[in-house]
């Protein structure tokens, strides 16, 4: 695994951090619905708070980060971008992030590629932080994301689909709506392994769900994958 990883305007070091760069990341990254003022749950590398801070100049980013290295190499990697003066790195677990610590209160938009894991923990301490429920719950994070999310705002996330029934029903006792979802296969000949899904606090006038898929028959980046993460992926 490369210590570092080069996008068109920015970089991302990694080798201080459990969650390296991956492709669940850059999904969420480039497709995540953004507002002016965003918080980024797990934050990791900083990652997707400098893919937003990209997509959306004028907006503020706000990057929680359980793990004291992840939050240091995050800060570093904010740093040394164009984008440092939208993004604040906060070394601190969502369960204790609350409205007071805000800046500007509720956030228009929150996102996170949440822990998921059960079991087969990783003997690296920080990769089973990274990846694993202990650490952040999905009750735990509804309702971080219920306290923290602006009436109007949305929260997207990227879930792997086996635990997509598990992460709608938290978000069905929170209150919470799904508006859009995008189901991803890595190629068309297996079934989706990843969903794209965006939360409101209000029921949907519309709802969205499609189906994508990253690489074609002959491994190449699709249409859709491309279109969506151009502005980031060096040539």
């Amino acid at each position: 695994m490369p210590e570092f990883f080069q996008f068109k305007q920015f970089v991302v070091h990694q080798d201080r951090c459990g969650m390296k760069v991956g492709t669940d990341g850059v999904l969420l990254g480039a497709w995540a619905e953004a507002g002016k003022h965003i918080l980024d749950i797990g934050t990791g590398t900083g990652l997707i708070a400098l893919m937003l801070a990209q997509r959306y100049q004028d907006a503020e980013i706000t990057g929680v980060e359980l793990n004291e290295q992840a939050a240091l190499q995050a800060q570093e990697n904010v740093d040394v971008s164009p984008f440092a003066p939208q993004i604040t790195i906060e070394n601190v677990p969502i369960q204790h992030f609350s409205l007071q610590s805000s800046l500007h209160g509720h956030f228009d938009s929150i996102v996170s590629n949440p822990p998921f894991y059960h079991s087969l923990k990783s003997k690296n301490h920080e990769r089973t932080l990274a990846r694993h429920t202990e650490s952040l719950t999905f009750t735990e994070l509804f309702e971080a994301v219920s306290l923290l999310l602006a009436p109007e705002g949305c929260f997207s996330a990227v879930i792997p689909i086996e635990q997509m029934d598990n992460f709608l029903a938290e978000a069905h006792i929170k209150g919470l709506f799904i508006s859009r979802i995008v189901k991803v296969k890595t190629v068309e000949t297996k079934q989706a392994k990843r969903c794209l899904v965006a939360f409101a606090k209000q029921p949907p006038t519309t709802f969205k769900e499609e189906e994508a898929t990253i690489r074609d028959v002959d491994g190449q980046y699709t249409a859709w994958y491309s279109q969506l993460t151009g502005d980031f992926y060096l040539k």
